[in-house]
């Protein structure tokens, strides 16, 4: 006797069958990339929709590096009129697309193309290592819906290591690529080099992967040499131009050389040690279905790649580095992850395929679903924003004490003072316990710092400067009468008023002309 439950059973097995039917007949009418694009466009905008759909800011990153991009398009020069101590492309990504839209969803959907790219590039890695389309298909989705398994900030904004992601997991395609080529792999190992200094001039982590091509390189059984000094070559090709565009020795300071106190930062170890497990606790349970890959290599499920087990490997150890651990520093890590697990379900069966898609798939709604409902606002300060806009020309400048980039966003004012975050003048990095002495902030680099400084309020003095050391945040012991901006400030300017909690002062034009 045939039940109502077995009745329904029947119908839902007659709609898979038909849908799967539809499916397979779509899918033997496209070409190998029509599918794949199709695929990995799809999943590229189901996993970046809350950042395209939302204008306002997920990570105050956006903030400065929106501040930055606006001073290059109004013809500052950055390392020289604005200073921060990351690399040049994605600032000046950010002033092109701004010149054009200085709406946060046009920066979005430029990058969402990017990630998108990065899956291609993924997909084509794991089809020349394992020769399954399939595998490699859904290791081009992991690598794209794994930027969106993080906590909102970390997976919709679109900060620094996302626009690394594209040419870091280019410059490992590049030396697979290079295994195959009989006539050109010193080609492609400058391919592989020019894509390093890409990468490291989005974030300088990424220039590790410059040891994978290395890795690459010298096990090559003919032609080590070559390989290795077309990687130098490929890498000098353009590092050479970005170092004379962005003003040489002046670049590679703010970038490279002159972080030592940033990267002290004077945080515990105990306190370091508690928040890295956290948050790589946090990174696995969020990125289960990537680690697949790893957990075959390390049962010997199957024999992984060595060059992706040393990208794997390299990506994860530079990620303590100080000792700060940012969600989004493990952005970098999803790439190889993706490689690792699309080699390893070439070998898997029917019933680990399913639990691998299961999991991906719950996981992406879940984390989507909370970036749509969760959008931490950070340019929330519109009295404020109001208020200096009422008060002040478009063409004058402002001053934020402290850190707080999202002053600068809500007001529309270029900033002044050079430093769009005083912990060049002050030590503080949101991690020390307490603040440097006097005579630690007097000698360098903080002398010289300072006098960069007053030299650019001199030269753009600002209408207004707003404290944002507030009570109950990491600023609230670096008031600006604790350091050599009291005096000036007491000289002059007068507080005005206080807006959205923030003190405002005023220039007073009778003590200092403008």
């Amino acid at each position: 006797m045939t039940t109502s439950v077995d009745l329904t059973k029947q119908r839902w097995a007659k709609i898979v069958r038909l849908w799967s039917e539809a499916f397979e007949s779509v899918r033997s009418r496209m070409s190998w990339g029509a599918w794949m694009a199709s695929v990995l466009g799809l999943a590229t905008v189901v996993s970046r929709v809350p950042g395209v759909l939302y204008n306002g800011m997920f990570d105050r990153d956006e903030s400065y590096l929106a501040v930055t991009g606006d001073v290059l398009r109004n013809g500052g020069r950055l390392y020289v009129d604005v200073i921060d101590r990351k690399p040049p492309i994605v600032p000046v990504m950010y002033s092109l697309i701004r010149e054009w839209s200085v709406d946060m969803r046009a920066v979005r959907i430029v990058l969402a193309l990017l990630i998108f790219l990065n899956g291609v590039v993924v997909a084509e890695l794991v089809r020349r290592l394992s020769t399954s389309r399939r595998a490699a298909l859904f290791a081009g989705v992991l690598a794209i819906v794994g930027t969106a398994l993080f906590l909102p900030p970390d997976a919709q904004a679109a900060n620094f290591e996302l626009w690394g992601l594209l040419p870091a997991s280019a410059a490992v395609l590049c030396v697979v690529v290079a295994r195959e080529s009989q006539r050109t792999p010193a080609l492609w190992f400058a391919l592989a080099g020019a894509c390093v200094v890409f990468a490291a001039n989005c974030k300088q982590p990424y220039i590790i992967v410059g040891l994978v091509v290395l890795f690459e390189a010298v096990r090559r059984t003919t032609d080590k040499r070559l390989a290795v000094i077309a990687t130098a070559g490929g890498a000098t090709a353009v590092a050479l131009p970005l170092f004379a565009f962005f003003g040489g020795l002046t670049m590679v300071r703010w970038v490279w050389t002159d972080n030592s106190d940033y990267l002290s930062g004077g945080v515990s170890i105990g306190r370091a040690t508690a928040i890295g497990a956290a948050l790589t606790l946090s990174f696995v349970v969020l990125h289960l279905p990537l680690f697949y890959g790893a957990w075959a290599a390390a049962t010997r499920r199957f024999r992984a790649d060595p060059t992706v087990l040393v990208w794997l490997v390299a990506s994860v150890l530079v990620i303590p580095i100080g000792l700060r651990f940012f969600g989004h520093y493990f952005q970098q890590v999803v790439p190889p992850l993706a490689v690792l697990t699309g080699c390893a379900l070439v070998f898997a069966g029917r019933r680990v395929w399913q639990t691998v898609i299961a999991m991906t798939v719950g996981l992406l709604v879940v984390m989507v679903a909370l970036a749509m409902i969760h959008r931490p606002d950070l340019t929330n300060f519109t009295a404020l924003g109001r208020y200096v806009q009422s008060t002040t020309d478009v063409n004058q400048r402002i001053l934020v004490w402290g850190a707080l980039p999202d002053v600068y966003v809500a007001s529309g004012r270029l900033p002044t003072g050079i430093f769009l975050h005083d912990g060049y003048l002050t030590g503080n990095w949101a991690s020390r316990d307490h603040p440097l002495s006097e005579r630690v902030i007097a000698a360098e680099p903080f002398r010289s710092r300072w006098n960069m400084f007053f030299e650019d309020v001199a030269a753009h003095p600002p209408v207004v400067v707003i404290d944002a050391a507030r009570p109950d945040t990491d600023w609230a012991m670096y008031g600006p009468q604790s350091f050599p901006i009291g005096e000036w400030l007491d000289r002059c300017y007068n507080i005005d008023r206080v807006v959205d909690g923030l003190s405002v002062w005023r220039r007073d034009v009778a003590a200092c002309p403008m």
